[in-house]
């Protein structure tokens, strides 16, 4: 078998931060990275925030959660405030069709899911534990009705 969504359709590299105004400030002065769409989070989220940059044309996004809050994050949060490390790399997926064959595809090949959840109506994601094959999580997206065109403010550096 075949996995036909790994690879396929590259969505945006996920960095864990310890702090997402350092990692920002640092992505900026070190790469001109500084147009970011900046999702904060609520207090009682495990999160603090979410930002968003395309750099050309790869989107980056950068996840700042608090520790040991999620499990998948808590080795990746790096000690220095500005750094970033790779966790996942974000794949899109195109319907519900492709969400199901994916979730398959992966169940086939013995790689577990690590974490199923979704943000309201804006978009559903799952992360596969790859990290011992490829040293990173794999995370596919699915967007749903509420999440058309969000993608659209992210700005392009």
């Amino acid at each position: 078998m075949t996995t036909q969504m790994l690879f396929r359709k590259l969505f945006h590299t996920g960095y864990a931060v310890k702090d997402v105004d350092a990692a920002i400030g640092w992505l900026g002065e070190k790469f001109g990275i500084t147009g970011w769409k900046i999702l904060r989070l609520p207090d009682d989220s495990p999160g603090r925030a979410l930002a968003f940059a395309y750099a050309r044309d790869m989107m980056i996004e950068l996840v700042d959660i608090k520790p040991g809050q999620v499990p998948i994050y808590n080795d990746w949060i790096p000690a220095d405030a500005s750094a970033i490390r790779l966790h996942h790399l974000g794949y899109m997926v195109d319907n519900e069709d492709e969400w199901r064959s994916v979730a398959r595809q992966f169940e086939a090949l013995g790689i577990p899911l690590a974490m199923d959840a979704e943000m309201g109506d804006l978009l559903s994601y799952r992360y596969f534990d790859t990290t011992s094959l490829f040293g990173h999580y794999c995370e596919f997206v699915l967007m749903k009705p509420g999440g058309q065109g969000f993608w659209e403010s992210v700005p392009r550096n």
